[in-house]
């Protein structure tokens, strides 16, 4: 018997997955499980810190002066600092112009709130293109980005009530630009309750001038502030996110545990069951690696279906949350897929480790008289 055969090897293989057909798409469900939930988790999660990154680096500004304690994540810093500020910023040698900017995260609807000073935010961005209407010019008017106009069904001319507070749209803009609304900045300070404040000002320097000197003699005259380069801003969230690589490697033992305890179980179980049949084959000459190899083959085969499964599964569930929340970042590189794959495939062989080397030790006399 060609126990030496890769092809007859293969073929052992498929015949026992398909043998046993309930077992076989309770380990692929649970592995494919294992890959949606680390997906998912880090595609919600990098998704919200890639989005604001980009937003912020589109309005245009190479710098961004916040007070000392106050946090990258504009929604949810609470820190302000005087916008009389601009005076000393823009004395500085290389400092072309700046705005101030006030945030304030809406809980109801889930969207950062902007205000912004028309004619210096002009001075700064020059790639907010309206796709209907123009920028507001009044302190009631209010522009949106088009998907918070399309998930809400707004026009240019509706009404729109923010914070008790009853605006016109003037504007509609393209999405990827700072936040999803933007008022009149004197307008937020009124209703928060902080006039003369700003709680981030974006800082353009000037062409050919060099922004790491620039920030050097910001960092020199303005002691006592919070300086960042919008360029780095990306990789400053990723490393600075409360929590965010402790979530992930949590996200990931989970998805991990999940691949092995049910590979183990479901291998172990399977060998217990076809004791008989290692018993025969071992009997017929086959060798320990080969057996061992028959089964650690088997469940790389099942964890591999589970992947591609589990890819399905993603790509459906994120379709579903996109339906019911259109304006939710999601980004899933192509590298997360890569690791989420190698941790089930790694995860499930594992599992399937113990049980291949207990068939493999099998002794062909008892195992024939197994029962």
């Amino acid at each position: 018997m060609g126990f030496t055969s890769r092809k007859s090897m293969w073929q052992l293989v498929f015949s026992n997955i398909l043998k046993r057909p309930t077992r076989t798409f309770v380990s692929i469900s649970a592995v494919a499980l294992g890959v949606v939930l680390l997906l998912v988790s880090v595609g919600l999660s990098y998704g919200q810190l890639t989005d604001q990154a980009e937003r912020a680096r589109r309005i245009g500004g190479d710098l961004m002066l916040q007070p000392s304690e106050a946090s990258l994540f504009l929604a949810v810093n609470g820190g302000t600092l005087p916008i009389e500020i601009q005076d000393s910023l823009r004395s500085i040698e290389g400092v072309q112009a700046t705005t101030p900017i006030l945030v304030k995260f809406i809980s109801d609807g889930f969207f950062s709130l902007f205000g912004i000073d028309r004619e210096s935010f002009h001075q700064v961005n020059d790639g907010l293109g309206f796709v209907e209407g123009r920028m507001f010019e009044q302190p009631s008017e209010v522009v949106v980005d088009t998907i918070y106009s399309s998930v809400n069904d707004l026009s240019v001319g509706d009404s729109l009530e923010i914070l008790g507070y009853d605006f016109s749209i003037s504007g509609i803009y393209q999405e990827g630009t700072a936040a999803r609304v933007m008022i009149p900045l004197e307008t937020l300070q009124d209703l928060n309750g902080t006039p003369d404040k700003a709680g981030v000002i974006f800082i353009r320097v000037a062409e050919g001038a060099s922004i790491e000197a620039v920030e050097a003699r910001i960092q020199e005259q303005l002691e006592g502030y919070k300086i960042t380069k919008t360029a780095e801003l990306q990789s400053l969230l990723t490393n600075t996110a409360p929590a965010f690589k402790e979530f992930l490697t949590a996200t990931s033992l989970i998805s991990i545990t999940i691949s092995f305890v049910i590979t183990l179980l479901a291998m172990y179980t399977n060998i217990i069951e076809r004791t008989r049949e290692v018993g025969i084959l071992k009997s017929l000459g086959a060798s320990r690696m080969y057996v061992l190899q028959l089964v650690l083959r088997e469940s790389v085969v099942v964890c591999g279906l589970g992947v591609v499964v589990g890819f399905v599964m993603t790509s459906l569930v994120l379709k579903g949350l996109l339906m019911a929340f259109p304006t939710l970042p999601v980004n899933i590189m192509p590298v997360w897929r890569l690791v989420a794959a190698a941790m089930a495939i790694g995860g499930g062989s594992l599992g399937a480790l113990y049980p291949a080397i207990k068939a493999a030790r099998l002794d062909p006399v008892t195992a024939l008289g197994y029962r």
